[in-house]
């Protein structure tokens, strides 16, 4: 099968050429990074030094595996690290982050660019993360010899049907693996129906546990007022949402004001370039709203169009709500950061790819399953007039996902034993 995929990327990738130098025309840093997709990746020039390269897709994968890094380099400063990413925010991150000697785009499936990558970057040691793994590159990898390693693994169970369904092709990747460390138990066992030995899979946790950085009692003061809020004033967050739950999250929010009338709603979509659709829709209720890159006065709805703040957004709030969860296939984005923070939060019902953090947090009250406007009215509305009950739940909140750190220090100690072995 593997053949088979090899040959069909020749004549994809001639087709590739030009279109998606088209597509990139639209991002400001793909076509900056143009030719990495096609294979032309820093040159890394062989020394001594040992070669990390490690994949991480978007921006949140980055922020996950930050922690990690840090910790080889600290440990290993003589390691050389490459790091790839697949989008725009992702390449962002990873320059502001500075973990890396070279960041690049990764190159895309096809064999003429990723023969053309490998022999540029030469590692000795590639890293996975996530769902990021391509079958041709990791074929490739694998007839070189060099170790294969997959990091915050996930898959889940109607990901591991489609690979079974996809024959021999995905089943002989997973087996190409030299460890997978996975992000929970129900991806061990997807892994294990895959095919994989039992002794090449564990149960590694979840880095973006580790990758979280509370800000002072000083730092949330600033924030407060770069925001414009009056201390006091009552802020719930909606983090990461798509298409069609800005409606139903910004209904909950009309109705919520009748009772709170100083409520102001932080409403952040999860691509920025959806902020018009957003700002359309804001417009055609008639609700005050201002944009976070021109706020000067807080209104009932700050609309977040810029990168990166989320995450320290979520300690201005006492409740949020996490998208990609309300409307059908769904997913559900990361609930760490908000928890993190100690504030409970609100989720739809589709939520197949956070349902190892979603469940245990909704076993202790601090995650809570909702599928409309009004029950997240009826929800907020509780939780605002209810104190005691934040901070015990914020206690709680605070306390389990202290409990659930410690997967970056396993993930750096699997590095750095390959490379120095």
């Amino acid at each position: 099968m593997i053949y088979f995929y090899h040959l069909l990327s020749l004549f994809v990738a001639i087709l590739l050429l030009p279109l998606f130098s088209l597509i990139a025309l639209s991002s400001k840093n793909k076509w900056k990074g143009l030719v990495h997709h096609f294979g032309w990746v820093p040159v890394i020039k062989k020394s001594d030094r040992k070669i990390l390269w490690l994949h991480a897709l978007s921006m949140g994968e980055v922020v996950a595996v930050t922690p990690v890094l840090k910790l080889v380099r600290e440990q290993n400063p003589e390691f050389t690290i490459a790091l790839s990413v697949t989008t725009d925010s992702g390449y962002t991150a990873a320059l502001k982050m500075n973990i890396a000697d070279y960041v690049f785009f990764h190159p895309l499936d096809c064999l003429p660019f990723t023969q053309l990558a490998l022999k540029r970057i030469n590692p000795d040691l590639h890293v996975v993360t996530d769902t990021g793994f391509w079958p041709g590159l990791i074929d490739l990898l694998h007839r070189n010899n060099i170790p294969i390693l997959l990091f915050n693994g996930r898959i889940s169970e109607k990901s591991a049907r489609r690979y079974l369904i996809a024959g021999s092709l995905f089943k002989d990747t997973f087996q190409k693996f030299h460890q997978l460390g996975m992000q929970n138990s129900n991806g061990e066992k997807a892994a294990l129906t895959l095919g994989v030995d039992r002794e090449r899979v564990e149960v590694m946790g979840d880095p973006k546990y580790d990758a979280q950085q509370p800000l002072t009692d000083e730092e949330k003061e600033q924030l407060r007022k770069t925001f414009k809020l009056e201390a006091g004033t009552p802020v719930w967050i909606a983090g990461s949402t798509h298409a069609g739950e800005e409606e139903i999250i910004l209904d909950a929010h009309q109705q919520l004001t009748t009772e709170h009338p100083n409520l102001v709603l932080i409403l952040a979509p999860r691509r920025i370039e959806r902020v018009e659709e957003v700002v359309t829709l804001l417009k055609k209720k008639n609700i005050s709203f201002t944009l976070r890159s021109l706020l000067e006065h807080a209104k009932t709805v700050i609309l977040l169009d810029t990168m990166g703040e989320l995450a320290k957004v979520y300690s201005l709030g006492q409740v949020a709500f996490i998208g990609k969860s309300l409307i059908k296939p769904g997913g559900g984005h990361s609930l760490i950061e908000p928890l993190s923070y100690g504030l409970p939060v609100m989720h739809g019902p589709f939520v197949e790819n956070i349902g190892h953090v979603a469940d245990k947090a909704q076993a202790l009250g601090l995650a809570i399953p909702l599928q409309d406007s009004k029950g997240i009215k009826e929800k907020v509305h509780s939780l605002l007039e209810n104190e005691n009950l934040r901070q015990e739940l914020a206690e709680k909140a605070l306390s389990f996902t202290t409990e659930q750190q410690g997967a970056s220090e396993k993930m750096a100690e699997t590095i750095t034993k390959i490379l120095t072995s």
